[in-house]
C-alpha cells in the first residue's frame, strides 16, 4: 500500500520514466515521425491559409485549392533559387579554396613565421567541393521523403474534417471534452502565432540582409539570404550561423578588403540583433512562456534526436509539451519549472473565454443535431 504522502513522488517518477520511454521511441522511430510532423505542420499551414482566403469571400473548395497551390508555388520558387545558387557555389569552391591558401601563406609571411607543414598539407588535401556536396546532401535528404510527406498530408486533411466529431463521441464527460478542446485550441493558437511571427520576422531579416550583401557585391547573395531565412527558425544559434557563412565568404573574395568585410559583418550582425532582440520580442510577447535556458537545452536535446529538423521544431514542440504538462495536476510542477514565469496574461484569459463560448456553441449545435436525428 502506497502512503498518500508518497503518491505524488511515485506519480512524478512514473511520468519521468514515461517521458524517457517516449523520447527513446521518438529517437528509434525518427525516420517515420519526422515526415509525419512536417506533414502535420504543412497540413495546418494549408488550413490556415485556406481560412484566410475564405475571409476574402472565396468559396471553400476554391480557397483550399488556392492555398495548396500557393505553398507549392512558394516552395518551388525557393528551391529553384537555392539550387541554382548551390550549383554555382560548388563550381566556384576551388577558387575560394585557392584564396584561403593564399591568405594563409600571406599571414605567416607577414609575421615572418614559417608555415606549419602539417597544417599546410591538410589544407591542400581538403576538397571543399566534396565537403560542401556532403553537407548539402544531408540538408536536402528531407526532400527525398517528399512523397511520404504528401501522402501523410492527404490523409491528415481528410481526417481533419471529422476530428471534432470523433472527439465528441469518444469522450463522455462534457467537462473533459471542454478541457481537451480548450487545450487543443491553445496549442493551435500558440503554434500558429509562433510560426506566423517567426516567418514574417525571418522574411524581413533575409530581405534586409540581401540588400546589405548586394550593396557589398557579395557572391550568391540570394542564396545566403535564403539561408538566413531558414536558419532564423533555429532559436539563439541560428542567427549566429546565418551571419557566419556570408562573413567567411567575404574574407576570401578577391575584391573584398578587410574593411569591407568588417563593415558588411557589422551590418548583418546589427540586423540580426535588431530583429532578434527588439522586433521579434515585441510581436511575440510572452506567448511562448518558456525559460530561455529551457529553449537552449531543448535545442540541443532535439538536435540529438532529430538533427536539423529537431532544431527547427524544438520551440513549438516544447510549447506543446508545456501546455499539456500544465493541464495535468501531477506534471504541473514540471510545467512551472519549464516556463519563464508561471502566470497567464489577461489577453490569454480573454482568449480562453472566447474559445470557451465557441466550444459551448459547438456542443449545443452538435447536441441539437443528435436530437433531430433521434
Amino acid at each position: 500500500m502506497i502512503k498518500k504522502g508518497n503518491s505524488f513522488i511515485v506519480n512524478f517518477w512514473f511520468i519521468i520514466v514515461l517521458l524517457f520511454i517516449l523520447f527513446y521511441i521518438l529517437y528509434i522511430w525518427a525516420n517515420l515521425l519526422i515526415p509525419f510532423i512536417i506533414a502535420l505542420l504543412f497540413s495546418f499551414a494549408i488550413i490556415w491559409l485556406s481560412n484566410f482566403y475564405k475571409k476574402l469571400k472565396i468559396p471553400a473548395f476554391l480557397a483550399f485549392i488556392l492555398s495548396l497551390f500557393s505553398y507549392i508555388g512558394i516552395f518551388w520558387l525557393i528551391w529553384k533559387l537555392i539550387w541554382t545558387n548551390i550549383d554555382e557555389l560548388i563550381k566556384g569552391l576551388p577558387l575560394y579554396q585557392a584564396r584561403i591558401l593564399e591568405i594563409y601563406s600571406d599571414f605567416f609571411a607577414f609575421f615572418g613565421i614559417p608555415e606549419p607543414a602539417s597544417i599546410t598539407e591538410l589544407l591542400k588535401e581538403i576538397n571543399l567541393q566534396y565537403v560542401f556536396t556532403l553537407v548539402i546532401g544531408w540538408f536536402t535528404s528531407i526532400f527525398s521523403k517528399m512523397g511520404i510527406i504528401l501522402f501523410y498530408v492527404m490523409f491528415i486533411l481528410l481526417e481533419y474534417r471529422y476530428f471534432k466529431d470523433k472527439l465528441y463521441l469518444m469522450i463522455v464527460n462534457n467537462s473533459q471534452k471542454m478541457e481537451i478542446l480548450e487545450t487543443l485550441e491553445k496549442i493551435k493558437k500558440d503554434v500558429k502565432s509562433y510560426f506566423v511571427i517567426k516567418t514574417i520576422v525571418s522574411f524581413f531579416t533575409a530581405v534586409f540582409s540581401y540588400f546589405v550583401m548586394t550593396f557589398f557585391w557579395l557572391d550568391f547573395a540570394i542564396f545566403w539570404s535564403m539561408l538566413v531565412f531558414i536558419l532564423n527558425f533555429i532559436p539563439n544559434i541560428g542567427s549566429i550561423i546565418a551571419v557566419l557563412f556570408p562573413s567567411l565568404l567575404s574574407l576570401v573574395q578577391p575584391w573584398f578588403t578587410l574593411y569591407d568585410s568588417i563593415f558588411m559583418i557589422s551590418w548583418l550582425t546589427w540586423i540580426q540583433i535588431m530583429m532578434w532582440n527588439i522586433i521579434e520580442p515585441k510581436f511575440m510577447g510572452n506567448r511562448l512562456n518558456l525559460s530561455p535556458l529551457v529553449i537552449i537545452i531543448s535545442l540541443w536535446f532535439w538536435w540529438t534526436l532529430w538533427w536539423i529538423v529537431g532544431m527547427l521544431l524544438s520551440v513549438p514542440i516544447m510549447v506543446i509539451i508545456n501546455i499539456i504538462l500544465a493541464k495535468i495536476p501531477v506534471t504541473r510542477p514540471i510545467a512551472i519549472f519549464l516556463s519563464e514565469k508561471w502566470e497567464l496574461q489577461i489577453d490569454d484569459w480573454e482568449e480562453l473565454s472566447k474559445s470557451r463560448k465557441k466550444l459551448l456553441k459547438w456542443f449545443k449545435d452538435k447536441f441539437d443535431k443528435i436530437k433531430k436525428k433521434k
